[in-house]
């Protein structure tokens, strides 16, 4: 597995490159900047990219990913300083994996690596990962969930439950709710399978997080809230449960 940085910030740029060491994957190369990061690309293509937006040459990082795209099924992380939802926006035409603002963790680096690595190198986004990037969420072991001209990390973890809101769907997490262009069975797709179960047509819950079920009531409680759980969810919910 080799990767390539295209990075204009040496120190960031070094940071990276042992991280990659450090988690035992191949450098392919590094620039800082679009021209001699087009011909390293072609002359040996790597199997992902961590492209900084504003690098130096006739291309931003953007463009460069683009152009890139024509030819290879090369999958991007953008790692940018750039927080404005243009850039954003033009970024998400290109289809990348993830899209990450410094300041950035190496913990947060590492999991996008591995993600990448593991689900998306070597192949072109899905209709579903295009259709994601054309909503409001982006998916990793936490959500980036567009609100107003910022993206806001929330992690998975975190969520406690999702509802059905005509074509949007809500995440409910303690103390805030998040309302996104996405139907609730898309966003729950997405959602591990083994954490998030249905409780209604219209209600998916963090498995995690549930108090207390009231069999007669047919209420599922998690902290505050109350969520019903219908008839027809009811025997296979509690199938799926850890019980006795």
């Amino acid at each position: 597995m080799t990767l390539f940085i295209v990075e204009d910030e040496p120190l960031f740029a070094g940071r990276l490159e042992m991280l990659i060491e450090k988690l035992g994957y191949q450098m392919a190369g590094i620039a800082d900047n679009s021209h001699d990061a087009l011909h390293l690309i072609r002359e040996n293509p790597p199997d992902l990219l961590l492209m900084d937006v504003h690098i130096q040459g006739e291309h931003d990082g953007i463009e460069l990913a683009e152009i890139i795209r024509k030819d290879y099924s090369i999958p991007v992380i953008f790692i940018t300083s750039l927080e404005d939802e243009l850039t954003f926006k033009r970024a998400s035409r290109s289809y990348p994996v993830q899209f990450l603002t410094k300041p950035v963790s190496d913990i947060q680096l590492q999991r996008s690596i591995e993600l990448a690595v593991k689900n998306l190198a070597g192949r072109p986004p899905t209709h579903t990962e295009t259709e994601m990037w054309e909503k409001d969420v982006l998916f990793l072991d936490h959500l980036f969930i567009k609100v107003r001209h910022k993206l806001e990390k929330v992690a998975i973890q975190n969520i406690l439950y999702v509802a059905a809101d005509g074509r949007y769907a809500q995440i409910i997490t303690q103390g805030k709710k998040y309302l996104v262009r996405i139907p609730l069975k898309e966003l729950a797709a997405m959602l591990p399978a083994d954490q998030f179960r249905p409780t209604h047509r219209s209600f998916v819950v963090n498995t995690r997080k549930i108090q207390t079920i009231d069999l007669q009531e047919n209420l599922v409680q998690i902290q505050e809230h109350q969520i019903p759980l219908s008839k027809r969810q009811k025997e296979d919910f509690l199938k799926k449960l850890d019980w006795i």
